[in-house]
């Protein structure tokens, strides 16, 4: 790892209470680690370490332009997060209303387990109505004047407040890979099972269970295709943190390893306890992989660096040429083999083009 990423990492886990602030000075490119943390969706957190160094006596020697810069990013994050919540919640009161239980999926329910959950970035809304997706979007439609774009194959997408919202039908696009159908089998189970995690008294948050299976098919599916961030790995360092002593893991290690998954989850756990200061003991099986290091370096720095610009023909060069050298990922990922998926991908093309073309 360079320089900066290494102070990164260090200060992420002083931020994140996994280290103790050292004293000693620090001589740091402090714009470049503010752009880097920001890359990577971390900025508030490593402001975290630098405060808490601050607060032991470390002499730090951050400018003030970049300082006051990164304060205003963080209180930005706080306020967004604040609207975030109550728009989230006033969205539940709307399905509530007119009897429909809303789960939400992903960002929300991880926010709650970071120290400072308001230093989580928010992203999209993604929400599951329990097979009244339908019902909801036509409610949205006529109550409230809201448009609903279909043109996605897994869920659709509305606006509501200053919110993008995905309102999940499937928690998977099937028409991806095949091993993609039988996990949706298993998460449409667990959905529809006991529900945990409960930060609210009406906003239901999917079972330990369920997350521990769907969280890591959702980062497998962003390092596979496109990208992954240190963001998404604190997610999972924080889920496994807060909930490995309720996962079965005599069921839980079997079922990944039948899907194809095990090795990509063994490298999230190694990232979370080299870099990130998450103890060992919270993961199950981890080993020493020769890929790490590649791994490490992909999440820091990509090495396929195009990217698609919204024209048709730019993208259709892109995808093909991305799909071919992320082949490494894809075997740390799936079952299935590259060939499979991209047969299986010009499928859902056809079955989706607008969706392609976006």
């Amino acid at each position: 790892m360079k320089t900066i990423q290494s102070v990164l990492f260090n200060f992420i886990k002083i931020g994140i209470g996994k280290e103790t602030p050292i004293l000693k000075t620090c001589s740091i490119n402090w714009e470049a680690l503010f752009s880097t943390a920001q890359k990577q969706g971390v900025a508030a957190i490593v402001l975290d370490g630098i405060n808490k160094c601050l607060e032991k006596g470390v002499k730090i020697d951050i400018d003030f332009q970049t300082k006051m810069k990164w304060i205003g990013l963080v209180q930005q994050l706080e306020q967004r997060y604040q609207q975030y919540e109550k728009n989230i919640k006033e969205l539940e009161a709307f399905y509530r209303e007119h009897g429909i239980r809303m789960m939400v999926l992903k960002g929300y329910g991880l926010a709650q387990n970071y120290p400072i959950p308001s230093h989580r970035p928010c992203g999209d809304v993604d929400i599951y109505l329990f097979g009244d997706q339908e019902k909801a979007d036509k409610l949205l439609q006529e109550k409230l004047g809201i448009s609903i774009d279909k043109s996605h194959h897994h869920h659709t997408v509305f606006r509501f407040k200053d919110e993008t919202v995905e309102n999940h039908y499937d928690f998977l696009n099937v028409h991806v890979r095949p091993s993609n159908k039988r996990i949706e089998a298993k998460l449409k189970e667990l959905a529809n099972l006991d529900v945990n995690d409960n930060f609210d008294d009406n906003i239901i948050f999917p079972s330990v269970e369920f997350n521990a299976i769907y969280l890591l098919r959702h980062c497998a599916s962003h390092f596979a295709s496109t990208e992954m961030t240190v963001r998404q790995i604190l997610d999972w360092g924080f889920f496994m943190d807060n909930h490995h002593q309720e996962i079965n893991w005599d069921e839980y290690i079997p079922y990944i390893r039948q899907e194809g998954m095990y090795r990509f989850y063994n490298l999230l756990g190694l990232f979370c306890m080299k870099y990130l200061g998450f103890d060992t003991s919270i993961f199950h099986g981890l080993y020493n992989d020769d890929l790490f290091e590649r791994f490490s370096d992909e999440i820091m720095k990509p090495e396929f660096k195009d990217h698609e610009n919204g024209k048709l023909l730019h993208s259709l060069s892109v995808k093909p040429r991305r799909w071919w050298h992320n082949r490494w990922k894809n075997r740390l990922c799936y079952k299935e083999s590259a060939w499979e998926e991209f047969a299986y991908g010009l499928w859902a093309k056809v079955l989706k083009p607008s969706h392609f073309i976006q």
